[in-house]
């Protein structure tokens, strides 16, 4: 979220000036490169849950 606020640079940089400017490019492209990441992050804390739970 501080990344949406105060940053100069990053991803949340480049939605919030694509909103300023109204690039929806921009701005898509951000949110699709957010949710890539989410699912990724997901899936890796998922895979590492099952092998830790397995191994119990």
């Amino acid at each position: 979220m501080g990344e949406f606020l105060v940053s100069k640079k990053g991803i949340g940089y480049l939605i919030i000036y694509g909103t300023q400017v109204f690039n929806l490019n921009i701005v898509m492209s951000g949110i699709i490169i957010l949710v890539i990441m989410s699912f990724l992050i997901y899936e890796f804390i998922q895979f590492i849950e099952k092998r830790i739970v397995s191994k119990n």
